[in-house]
């Protein structure tokens, strides 16, 4: 007997609804017919079947254990890079070919299919406008279509792509059996653990967080709570497993019939009317959910969908959807609350082509158990902390950035970029990432802005393979945006400033109204009006109780400069106040006053060069007697400091007393005084 499925392809006969990037698919008289056969009605259910029920000892009876993978270990998320998806077929796929074309648009369409039906196979697949160039067909044996629950755990061990292969929670002995041979089709390592699981019941982050149902305590009653967390730690690099009670006391106890993870800071969580069997639990556990924080320290962001009543007490199974890349599949049921549900989505995933389609799922059976995906084994891993609304700010605003190439290929270093803008404006700026002290960590600061500025902002990264990944992961069409608080100039606490350009450099005053105790200062520049402020190393503050100085002689000349002090004490750390720009002037050749001056023993002696030469730095006593000769060669354009240590040509200390220091530079000369005070 055949179920009553509709097919459903793109056309404009296909009747399709498009809002935004938001596709709903619905019925067409083309592909109207049904993709199941009666012989697909004989293929094992998802639930268990009676007769099953009287082998539940053979589960797992052939499961190969090994040892864990070697560490780190790292569990994809459904949202990470794929490069395929996978599904299987025995007289029929179980998913409409409306889907199968989508999934073969872009990636590749794995099937699992034994050789005597591939032929048919493959005839279907081409007949119904699939893109065969990215089908491949694998010759393995199956006893259902749920790839989802006995297909392979896919992760990085070690940074090795590999699968581990859980024991299937079913007496299926080719469904368990299939990741082993994957492992060899696909010529990657597979580890197997003891412990009971089914892919349904998971759902990761990426980041060691996982969820499951409580179904995983009961399918392996001779652990312990605590060797269950470890099995999937060791296997799976979950670290933090978090097992919630189910909703529903029938039904095959997966947590995607009722939650999913949309990112590493959202999840879905279902929603059903108030007089709903399921309802108090739902409540109950999004009131758990609430109270956990995700893998950046923040609270999670509940977002609920509305599941309408599909008949028998039986409601839609929305969250039961799959992420491939920069789209997502979600099973809908014909039923007002369709629309509203795709809208959900929308919301909560912007960026992402969301495509609803109807087959006569299940409650607890639809597109997300039929479809498991492939990650790319040689993803670029780009993966940030957002930065979230400030109450205050005082600088700029850093983004901190973790970027690995699975490909070993290397990283394209000028198209490592946070593309920034404020919020309004079309187009984004690029600021090159800078490497930071911790292996495969980035960052770039954009530059601070006014009071209560929304800023947007993406991360993108490339690297030598031709990959390209960005945060969020489909930016530019979604991207992050904060709100920068009030600009804390502390107005009170400053009574005055000055910025006061001299021959030697740039000089800062400042003067306050008020001093409190452990006040501490920090000077940042930027060049030109434009330039990203950095924070100056050690800087040589001079002052008393109230009034302070700071003398910069490192700046350049023909260059124009903004400062910014910051002050830090009990209150915290903000912005005390802002210089205008102030240019240097344009100099040929400079030879600077030494600092300090008087000095004991060491001294410091600045030149600028407008142009790459040869130089000679000298140092002469009173009576015209060389005493050291501190360069001789040449020199690249720009400001030079070279530091002398009172010493002679041959190492012996001078004398107190009045030296002169000579530079010469092709035909110029320029010489000035110093007094050496032992």
């Amino acid at each position: 007997m055949q179920r009553n499925a509709k097919r459903y392809v793109r056309s404009i006969a296909a009747g399709i609804l498009v809002t935004g990037l938001l596709t709903v698919l619905v019925s067409a008289g083309v592909f109207a017919q049904t993709d199941v056969s009666e012989e697909e009605e004989l293929n094992l259910p998802i639930r268990l079947t009676d007769e099953e029920k009287t082998r539940l000892h053979e589960i797992g009876m052939n499961q190969v254990a090994t040892p864990p993978p070697p560490g780190p270990v790292r569990k994809c998320a459904e949202w990470e890079p794929v490069t395929g998806v996978l599904v299987r077929y025995n007289y029929g796929f179980g998913l409409p070919y409306g889907v199968l074309q989508e999934f073969a648009e872009d990636i590749t369409l794995h099937v699992l299919c034994r050789s005597s039906q591939q032929s048919t196979c493959w005839d279907r697949l081409e007949t119904n406008g699939v893109n065969m160039a990215n089908v491949v067909l694998i010759d393995i044996r199956t006893n259902s279509i749920w790839t989802r629950d006995y297909g392979p755990q896919i992760h990085f061990a070690n940074g090795v792509w590999c699968i581990t292969d859980l024991v299937y929670n079913r007496p299926r002995p080719e469904d368990d059996d299939v990741p082993w041979q994957l492992g060899t089709e696909w010529g990657c390592a597979v580890y197997g653990t003891d412990l009971v699981h089914s892919g349904g019941n998971f759902m990761a982050d990426g980041h060691g967080i996982g969820f499951s149902t409580d179904m995983v305590w009961d399918e392996n009653p001779g652990l312990t709570h605590a060797e269950i967390a470890q099995e999937m730690e060791d296997f799976l690099g979950i670290t933090n497993y978090i097992v919630v009670p189910d909703i529903n006391p029938l039904g095959i106890h997966h947590i995607d019939c009722w939650a999913k993870l949309l990112s590493e800071e959202t999840i879905l969580v279902q929603e059903v009317a108030s007089g709903h069997a399921f309802y108090d639990a739902l409540e109950d556990r999004v009131a758990y959910l609430e109270t956990l924080t995700n893998c950046y320290g923040r609270p999670y962001n509940i977002v609920r969908v509305y599941c309408g009543d599909i008949g028998g007490g039986d409601v839609a199974a929305y969250t039961n959807s799959l992420i491939l890349n920069d789209k997502v599949f979600v099973p809908t049921f014909g039923i007002s609350s369709d629309a509203t549900a795709l809208a959900t989505y929308q919301a909560a995933m912007p960026g992402y082509e969301v495509f609803g389609f109807e087959d006569g799922w299940l409650e607890d059976d639809a597109i997300h158990c039929r479809g498991m995906e492939i990650h790319d084994q040689y993803m670029l891993v780009v993966d940030t902390n957002p930065i979230q609304d400030m109450e205050v700010s005082y600088t700029d605003y850093r983004v901190d950035v973790y970027i690995d190439d699975r490909s070993e290929t290397g990283l394209v270093t000028d198209s490592l970029l946070v593309c920034w803008r404020v919020e309004g404006e079309p187009d984004f700026e690029s600021i090159v990432m800078e490497g930071a002290a911790d292996p495969d960590s980035y960052y770039a600061d954009i530059p601070i802005q006014g009071d209560s500025v929304n800023v947007d902002y993406y991360v993108f990264a490339k690297d030598n393979s031709g990959r390209r990944s960005t945060r969020p992961m489909v930016a530019p069409a979604a991207w992050y945006t904060f709100n920068t608080g009030i600009l804390s100039t502390v107005a009170t606490l400053l009574q005055s400033y000055s910025a006061v350009l001299d021959e030697f450099g740039v000089t800062i005053r400042w003067t306050l109204a008020q001093a409190g105790e452990n006040m501490q200062f920090a000077v940042h520049r930027a060049e030109a009006s434009e330039g990203t402020f950095e924070e100056l190393v050690a800087p040589e503050i001079v002052g008393d109780h109230l009034a302070f100085s700071f003398e910069d002689r490192s700046c350049e000349p023909g260059k124009s400069y903004r400062y910014r002090v910051v002050v830090e004490d009990e209150e915290g750390r903000r912005i005390l106040f802002e210089t205008e720009s102030i240019s240097t002037p344009v100099v040929p050749l400079a030879l600077y006053q030494n600092h300090p001056n008087p000095f004991n023993p060491f001294t410091s002696i600045k030149y600028f060069l407008p142009h790459a030469d040869h130089v000679t730095l000298e140092i002469y006593d009173v009576s015209g007697r060389q005493v050291v000769c501190l360069v001789r060669g040449e020199r690249e354009q720009g400001l030079h400091t070279v530091e002398w240590d009172g010493r002679d040509m041959n190492g012996n200390t001078v004398s107190s007393g009045t030296y002169f220091y000579r530079l010469r530079v092709g035909k110029e000369t320029i010489s000035r005084k110093m007094i050496l005070l032992r």
